[in-house]
């Protein structure tokens, strides 16, 4: 299933902490390619920009795998059975780990929503977790991984679910919201007072169509967090000042002078000796945040009264209000409502699924079938593909006996979800059947041709191996294929080690050596053998202690 890369504990700075084995040992390694260390607890800690190990050593970066625990220096201790990498950044152990997007909900879900009392609401909260995370996982692409693991992106929590939690995500395994053939843009929040904001009124460029203010009866039957608030004036003014911003001189009065269409505070006006100054709701909102807490002002819907050097602020609901309230969710679940309708009530016209409900056409070649949902855009692969498909035939000396069929999704989240397949995988061969990656996206990375030739040559091979040929001879001899000439770095693993992990695929990193030792042990055998040979071995079979040693 897709994977999820996270930084762990990305609001505190971690100078020291340690790593237990949850039970028996864990391993590490202190570098991509060094021999693995099993131990049942292991210290760490920052040091001239380096990691400074127990035994003494100091390192520039620490892979852990197994089940283990992370006790930290600050926040919650984190069980994890992925893998772990930490190194040193800006002052702090940087931690990044990736797990299975089934595993990501469960933590999202217990950081989120686990206080929920009502299943329908904790399915409907999982259901917007998972398609937050699909939706939005490239947010922090650029700093090396996907999501953080604060409210920028959802709280994670690591302690370990609660049976309702794990419940909750299994019922509602692999589905998500859906609009088109995007995956939704599932904001929410814990309350709107009533009223659901639209997703412009928070964002500017979140403008969809499922994202509009309409009332919630449900929050207002529910128990109403309605809150008060009062700052003196010299705090306000305190607090912006800290922030760069400005107030006019011998200020007496705090006024919304504009609201958004659903109610909420947008613009205020300060008014005193001199000229108005005005600012934005959000940026009185987080000054105040930050110097006094953010349970304070709890959303911008409210209302204010000036009295005498107290600004008082009477509001209701917490959060943004955009998307899923989940005050009004958890009060729809007590009133019988299913999650599939609370989800229709928060996002009108998305679909819920699995995969997007995608529109196929069919176009037949001579020896391929396309199957594309943007035909103007993707008709032309199908002269190519079949150029390059008889030129493989010919060099080979061999021919499929079937026409194989090319489907090309048009998103990368219509594709990871439809193939359950990570989004550096370029293309996915199943059967007779290849599915592809968007063209713009392998066209961006000039990577159509070597991804086409690739999973040809799996067809190929695949028509032509006996039942008991190994999986890593079958992967090897493909990558070999695919760019017999182009230099790569000799990897050496056991057969054992890289059938194993071929079979049973971990994160990206192991899985990309075992690839990569896969082919240094075809290209062994052909430099031996003779590339003619080593091919007729596909259907005859490894002759008598010709098959590499098993160490």
């Amino acid at each position: 299933q897709t994977t999820i890369s996270v930084r762990l504990y990305s609001q505190h700075a971690q100078r020291r902490l340690k790593i237990t084995a949850q039970a028996g040992e864990f391993r590490w390694r202190s570098c991509a390619t060094c021999q693995a260390n099993s131990a049942t607890q292991l210290s760490i800690r920052l040091a001239a920009n380096k990691l400074q190990l127990q035994e003494g050593a100091a390192v520039e970066e620490v892979f852990v795998e197994g089940a283990y625990r992370i006790i930290p220096e600050q926040g919650l201790k984190a069980a994890l059975a992925a893998p772990l990498e930490l190194r040193p950044a800006e002052g702090t152990i940087l931690m990044l780990t990736s797990v299975p997007l089934e595993d990501y909900v469960v933590a999202a879900l217990e950081g989120e929503a686990a206080i929920s009392q009502q299943p329908e609401a904790l399915k409907a909260m999982a259901v917007a977790i998972r398609s937050y995370a699909v939706h939005f996982r490239a947010r922090h692409r650029g700093e090396g991984f996907d999501l953080c693991d604060s409210t920028h992106c959802q709280a994670l929590n690591f302690t370990g679910a609660t049976a309702a939690v794990r419940t909750a995500v299994q019922a509602t395994r692999g589905e998500m919201l859906w609009y088109g053939t995007e995956t939704a843009a599932t904001y929410f929040h814990q309350s709107c007072g009533g009223q659901t904001a639209a997703g412009t009124e928070a964002w500017p460029d979140i403008s969809a169509p499922y994202l509009k203010s309409h009332a919630d009866p449900f929050c207002l039957r529910a128990t109403p967090m309605v809150w008060r608030t009062e700052f003196s004036r010299a705090q306000i003014q305190e607090s912006l000042q800290q922030r760069g911003l400005t107030t006019p001189a011998n200020w007496s009065r705090l006024e919304i002078t504009q609201r958004t269409a659903s109610g909420r505070a947008l613009r205020l006006t300060f008014r005193g000796d001199g000229r108005p100054v005005e600012i934005s709701a959000s940026s009185l909102r987080f000054a105040l945040g930050r110097t006094y807490g953010w349970n304070r002002i709890r959303s911008d819907f409210y209302r204010v009264e000036n009295s005498g050097d107290q600004i008082v602020f009477r509001g209701r609901g917490s959060g943004h209000g955009v998307g899923l309230c989940q005050t009004g969710a958890e009060q729809m679940a007590a009133e019988g409502k299913s999650y599939r309708e609370i989800l229709a009530f928060y996002y009108p016209g998305t679909t819920l699924g699995r995969s997007a409900k995608l529109n196929w056409q069919e176009h037949h070649g001579e020896r391929i079938h396309l199957l594309t949902t943007q035909p103007e855009q993707d008709a032309s692969l199908l002269p190519h593909a079949e150029t390059l498909l008889q030129s493989l035939e010919s060099d080979l000396g061999w021919k499929l006996d079937f026409a194989p069929q090319i489907r090309v999704f048009p998103t990368l989240d219509a594709y990871r979800n439809a193939t359950g397949q990570p989004g550096w995988i370029a293309a996915y061969t199943r059967g007779q059947s290849i599915s592809l990656q968007p063209l713009s996206v392998l066209n961006g990375k000039s990577a159509l041709d070597s991804t086409l030739r690739h999973e040809f040559l799996h067809l190929l091979i695949e028509s032509r191996a006996r039942p008991e040929t190994p999986l890593w001879f079958r992967e090897g001899l493909t990558l070999f294929l695919t760019d017999p000439d182009r230099p790569h770095q000799p990897v050496q693993m056991s057969l054992q080690q890289i059938e194993a992990g071929l079979q049973k695929p971990a994160e990206r990193e192991s899985l990309e050596r075992c690839y990569a030792a896969a082919r240094t042990r075809v290209a062994q055998l052909v430099s031996a053998n003779g590339r003619s040979t080593v091919l007729g071995w596909l259907s005859s079979g490894f002759p008598g202690g010709t098959q590499p040693a098993q160490h």
